[in-house]
Order: C-alpha cells, then structure tokens, then sequence
C-alpha cells in the first residue's frame, strides 16, 4: 500500500516539473511600450510639432497633464510647458490655439487653430478687422459673435467639430428685425444690427420731422467673412446716406451733410471721427 502510494507521489512531482518547464519554454509577454515624443516636438515646423498632436486628440490638454502635472510644471517628466507658455493659464490661454502666440491680448485670428494665416480662410477673416482694426464703429466683442467660455474645457468649446459655433449676442442682436443667421457655406452674416438690420420708429423719435416714413430703416447688408478688400465695409453699404426713410435720403452719396446734426459723429467730409458713437446701438444726434 505505502509501496502505491510513493509511485503516485512521485508521478504527481514529475508532472508538476514538466508543467513548469514547459511554461519556462513559452514566450514571456511583450514589455508595455513606452511612448516618447518624437524629434520634432518642438518644432513648429515638424508634422510632429506638439500643437499638431493636441489638435489630432482633440485638444485634449489631460493628456499632458498625465506626463507634465496639472499646472503644467513638468510632473513625472520634469520638462515643463511654462517655459514658452509663460501666460496665466499656461497652455490654455486663449492664444494658444488661436490668435497671436506672442500677444496675449490678441486672441482671434490672424492664426486659427489650424495655423492658418491667411485672411481667404474661414477661420481667419476679419477677425482682426472687427476686433482690433475697427475704425468705423464702437469696439466689437468676441461674445457678439461667440459664447466666450470662462475655461477651456467648457462644454461648446474644444468639444465639439470645426467650424466654430456662431451665437449672436450685443450689438449682433441690438434692435433688429430679424434674427441674424450666419451662413456656413458661403461664410456670411445676414440679419445683424451691425451690417443695417435695424428700424428706428418715427412715432418713439424726439426728432419725427427728420422722418420721410414711419421709420428709418438701414440696408441689411449681408457681408462676407473672408473678403477683406474693404468692399464689405464701404461708407453707404450698410444704409444709404442718409439711411431709407431719413430727410434727402440716398442723395448724399459722401456723406458731407450728416455732420449738421450728426455733431461729434462724422465731418464735414464724412469721416467717421469718433467710433465710439457710430454703430453702438444709439442714434447719436446734436452732440448727444
């Protein structure tokens, strides 16, 4: 009996020794990859450049917090982002993706977020006409056009496709007709205060005896983002001079005698000289 009981001991051992060896001869499991950044990571001019990268996962910055800390100090990799992001919020400044890298109050295009500079791109265009080389009008505000997120990670901002929403709001919207529309495929505006989408109302005027109707209304001009030869912002394009329904209207192509009541507006050669009164919602008249 003890005789039986050895031999099944020893085949028992014996097959535990095989098994073993035989998981010793199996190929072990492939190590786990460890990723680096590519050569031209930093080299805005290389496919592999790191804004490229953010771009292709969808301006997803966790992902460099997973290497380089939340604050973007350096982490785990000890490089920080904040040598050459040197503004508040780091790489996610708004100029960042967008705008003027080296000017933090030049945060529109003339570079989009896919490093276009060219003012024939959508996503160019006359940002910088509205925003920053505005001499006709009171000073445009991104959130005329946009919903401005206080962070970048807001929902409706990095999170959604290209093109860029457009959400009318301030001036966009101000006494209107119609509600504005932008045009994604032909890349115009339509139906906004700012390009003649408005009426004013004789019967609510101090001033009725300038009306030649019941209202003065201007021209609804439906402007093209992306051309910038200033032909979408000619003197007259957006009303007539005067506008429609205003005393001698459209028979004052230069607009010389809307300084007799237009004081402080426009001279005597119809030049605007002070924007802050032209295109604000008012109807600045007699210095007012």
């Amino acid at each position: 009996m003890k005789t039986n009981l050895l031999k099944y001991y020893v085949i028992f051992l014996s097959g535990l020794f095989l098994f073993g060896c035989s998981k010793l001869n199996e190929p072990l499991p492939p190590s786990p990859e460890i990723t680096l950044h590519k050569t031209g990571i930093l080299d805005v001019n290389s496919p592999d450049f790191h804004g490229n990268l953010a771009r292709q996962n969808g301006w997803d910055l966790k992902l460099c917090q997973s290497c380089h800390a939340a604050d973007y100090s350096g982490g785990i990799t000890d490089a920080s982002c904040l040598t050459c992001h040197t503004q508040p919020k780091g790489p996610e400044a708004c100029n960042t993706c967008h705008g003027d890298f080296l000017d933090p109050e030049r945060i529109a295009p003339p570079e989009d977020t896919r490093k276009n500079i060219s003012t024939d791109s959508v996503g160019v265009g006359a940002h910088v006409h509205h925003l920053y080389d505005n001499e006709l009008g009171h000073s445009i505000e991104c959130s005329t056009c946009h919903i401005v997120p206080d962070e970048y990670s807001d929902p409706g901002h990095t999170d959604t496709e290209l093109p860029a929403e457009i959400t009318f709001g301030n001036l966009a919207i101000h006494n209107i007709a119609t509600n504005p529309v932008y045009d994604y495929n032909s890349a115009t505006c339509s139906g906004v205060y700012c390009h003649g989408n408005w009426a004013f109302l004789k019967d609510s005027s101090d001033n009725q005896w300038i009306y030649t109707d019941s209202m003065i209304v201007g021209n609804a001009f439906s402007p093209i983002w992306n051309k910038v030869d200033g032909t979408q912002a000619l003197c007259g394009t957006c009303h007539d001079l005067p506008p429609q329904g205003h005393q001698n209207a459209g028979e004052d192509p230069n607009a010389t005698t809307c300084s007799g009541c237009h004081t402080g507006v426009v001279d005597a050669d119809g030049n605007i000289i002070d924007q802050t009164k032209h295109i604000n919602g008012e109807k600045n008249v007699f210095g007012n």
